[in-house]
């Protein structure tokens, strides 16, 4: 009996040893309350200084931006989203390899580096599709497009971290297919799943892996 237990906490050391062996465990979430704080203020200065709609709603407000208007709109929100992006992923990197040089782990390890390629290159489509929408001037789907690109990202991404991150990648493309429908708060799903999902994911992993 005891040989058979000792044999199982072996192959238990052994399961956890490879599994920490093929994913990365270092992604902290505090970088996940990091980003949507960034991504809320981005979403204020898009409504207050870029869109400026007033009583408008968002899809009526676009609908009515005309030659000179749609150009400021247009590049105004590629800065903030560029901005929010830069400083989103600079904090993740930051908080991440912090949280692995605490552990003694390697941060910069060749599953990160697939983690990083799968995120990447589907966000880079999806940034790509989202600049073409706005270049012919559909601004109003661009808030769902960068919404389901990133839930199918995310979902790419939990083959190599903690599997907790593909309910949240579930729940931003719930949320951008539900911008596609109701354009009138495209702000509003963008600043719920970026911002506020990020921060309850974040707080969620936080207790669960760090404390």
């Amino acid at each position: 009996m005891k040989n058979e237990q000792t044999s199982l906490e072996d192959i238990k050391a052994i399961r956890q040893m490879m599994e920490e062996s093929s994913k990365f465990l270092s992604l902290s979430g505090l970088s996940g309350v990091a980003a949507g704080l960034f991504a809320l203020l981005g979403a204020a200065v898009a409504h207050f200084f870029i869109l400026d709609q007033g009583g408008n709603l968002y899809n009526e407000f676009m609908v009515s931006l005309k030659g000179a208007n749609t150009s400021f709109v247009r590049i105004g929100l590629f800065i903030d989203a560029l901005a929010v992006l830069v400083l989103a992923v600079t904090s993740a990197w930051y908080l991440s390899w912090r949280h692995a040089r605490k552990n003694g782990n390697r941060f910069w390890t060749h599953t990160a580096r697939k983690m990083a390629w799968n995120m990447f290159f589907v966000l880079a489509v999806g940034g790509l599709f989202s600049f073409i929408l706005a270049w012919q001037e559909n601004i109003r789907l661009v808030a769902s497009t960068m919404l389901i690109f990133y839930g199918m990202a995310l979902l790419m991404t939990s083959r190599y971290t903690q599997r907790d991150i593909k309910y949240l990648g579930y729940t931003e493309i719930g949320l951008g297919l539900l911008a596609g429908i109701f354009l009138n708060y495209g702000l509003l799903f963008w600043s719920l799943g970026f911002g506020v999902f990020h921060i309850v994911y974040g707080v969620a992993m936080y207790y669960k892996y760090e404390r």
